[in-house]
């Protein structure tokens, strides 16, 4: 009995200071704080998957509902554009249609695919309407040089 007091108190005195991540480290295994982190990383990675996915999803739904409302102006859209300028600046395209409702136009922007936005004051599916319409506005005050009839059928714009 002697004997085996002393062992037993060396066994809990080891015990009590030597844990299992200490025997888990001796052996080259992952210690609980280490398998804590991997954890929580995997958490953070199926998050940020989730998170990436959901805003895959979102984006394409913007694009799907941009492409369909595209698709609708497009069967709204009269033929024959009589455009009174081309702009690269949205702040020029911006001013030509504040101008033109004061001479009595509804003027309607495109944008086309080279990045130019255009600015249509007339919009109708007769040719000769559209010609007679561009000659009447070469009299205004705020007629550019660049008057000319557009054709959507061109598919210049989105």
């Amino acid at each position: 009995m002697k004997k085996i007091f002393p062992l037993l108190i060396g066994i809990i005195l080891l015990g009590s200071l030597n844990s299992c991540d200490w025997i888990r480290s001796r052996l080259g295994m992952p210690t609980s704080e280490e398998l804590k982190q991997k954890q929580e990383q995997m958490i953070k990675d199926s998050l940020e998957r989730v998170a990436k996915e959901q805003e895959a999803a979102r984006l394409e739904q913007l694009l799907l509902d941009s492409l369909a409302q595209i698709e609708a102006q497009r069967a709204t859209m009269k033929r024959y554009h009589v455009v009174l300028g081309s702009f690269i600046m949205d702040s020029n395209a911006g001013k030509m249609m504040q101008k033109l409702p004061q001479y009595g136009y509804e003027p309607i922007r495109l944008e086309f695919k080279n990045g130019y936005s255009v600015i249509s004051a007339y919009q109708t599916n007769s040719l000769p309407d559209a010609y007679n319409r561009m000659y009447k506005m070469f009299a205004l005050d705020i007629t550019p040089y660049d008057v000319w009839v557009y054709d959507t059928h061109q598919n210049l714009h989105f």
